[in-house]
C-alpha cells in the first residue's frame, strides 16, 4: 500500500503541476488576448476616423487646394498606421497559443482585415491627391492666364483714358476711333476668354471632387456616389474658390466694350462738328 500511496502522490504531484502550468499559460493567453484586442481596438479607431474625415461633406466642399492640404495632411497621419500594425503583429507573435487556436481567434481575423484595410486606405489617399495635385496645377494655370487677360484689359483701358481726343485734325480723330473700336473688340475678347476659363475652373473642380469622392466611396460602404448639389456648376459652395472678379469683366462697371462704344459715339459727334466748320469756313 505505501508504494502505492507513494505513485498516486507523485501522479498527483505532476497532475497538479501541469495544471498549474497550463493555468499559467492561460492567464498568459489572456493577457496576450487583452492586449491584442486593445491594438486591434486603437487601430480601428483611427482608421475609422481617416474614413469619416475623407468621406465628410465639410471635405468635399472646400477648395481643390485646401482639399489636398487636408489629405496630404491625413496621408503624413497615417505613417502612425505603421507603428500600430506593427504592435499589432508583434502581439500576434506573442501569443503563446497553437497556431490553429490563434487562426481562429475572431480578434486575429480582424486584425488581418484591418491590416488589408489600412494598406488600401493609404493607396486611396494616395490617389485622391495625385488628382486633386493634377486639377490644382491646371486650375493655378487658369488663374494665371485669368490675371494677365484683366491686365491686357486694364491696359487698354489706359490707353484710352490717357490718350485726350485730337479734335483739330479730322484724319487724326477716325484714327483714333478706328483705334479704339479695335480695342473694344479686343476687350470684349478678352472678356469672353476669361469667361471660359471661368467654365472650365468650374468644371475642373466639379470633375476633381467626383473622381476622389468616388474612391472615398469605393473605401467606405454606404456612401453615396452623388455629388452634393454644391458640387455641381453654379451652385457657389462655400469652399469652391472663385477666380478673382475684376471690375474690367463687368460690363456694368462702365469699363467694358459699351464704354468703349460711347468713347467712340463721342468722337463721332467731334468729327461731324469739327466737318460742319469746315464747310462753313469754306462757304
Amino acid at each position: 500500500w505505501s508504494q502505492q500511496v507513494k505513485q498516486l502522490s507523485a501522479r498527483t504531484e505532476e497532475l497538479q503541476l501541469a495544471v498549474k502550468t497550463r493555468l499559467q499559460n492561460l492567464q498568459d493567453a489572456v493577457k496576450d488576448i487583452s492586449h491584442l484586442e486593445a491594438e486591434v481596438k486603437s487601430l480601428h479607431a483611427t482608421v475609422d476616423q481617416v474614413q469619416v474625415t475623407l468621406a465628410s461633406p465639410d471635405l468635399n466642399r472646400l477648395s481643390l487646394r485646401e482639399q489636398l492640404t487636408q489629405r496630404q495632411r491625413l496621408l503624413a497621419e497615417m505613417d502612425g498606421f505603421k507603428r500600430q500594425v506593427t504592435a499589432v503583429q508583434r502581439c500576434q507573435s506573442a501569443l503563446r497559443l497553437p497556431e490553429e487556436v490563434v487562426a481562429g481567434l475572431a480578434v486575429c481575423r480582424a486584425a488581418q482585415s484591418l491590416q488589408q484595410e489600412t494598406s488600401q486606405l493609404q493607396h486611396t489617399t494616395i490617389q485622391q491627391c495625385n488628382i486633386l495635385q493634377e486639377a490644382v496645377v491646371q486650375y493655378e494655370q487658369y488663374e494665371l492666364e485669368v490675371k494677365n487677360l484683366q491686365r491686357l484689359i486694364e491696359d487698354a483701358h489706359r490707353i484710352i483714358q490717357d490718350r485726350p481726343v485730337c479734335t483739330s485734325n479730322i484724319q487724326e480723330l477716325q484714327a483714333q476711333i478706328h483705334h479704339h473700336e479695335e480695342l473694344a473688340q479686343k476687350i470684349h475678347g478678352y472678356q469672353e476668354q476669361i469667361a471660359s476659363l471661368h467654365s472650365k475652373c468650374k468644371m475642373l473642380t466639379v470633375k476633381a471632387k467626383h473622381a476622389t469622392m468616388l474612391l472615398t466611396v469605393s473605401e467606405a460602404d454606404g456612401l453615396s456616389d452623388e455629388l452634393s448639389d454644391d458640387d455641381m456648376p453654379g451652385a457657389g459652395g462655400a469652399g469652391d474658390k472663385e477666380l478673382p472678379a475684376h471690375p474690367s469683366v463687368v460690363m456694368v462697371s462702365g469699363r467694358g466694350p459699351s464704354h468703349i462704344l460711347g468713347v467712340c459715339v463721342c468722337l463721332y459727334v467731334c468729327v461731324s462738328v469739327c466737318v460742319t466748320a469746315s464747310s462753313t469756313t469754306e462757304t
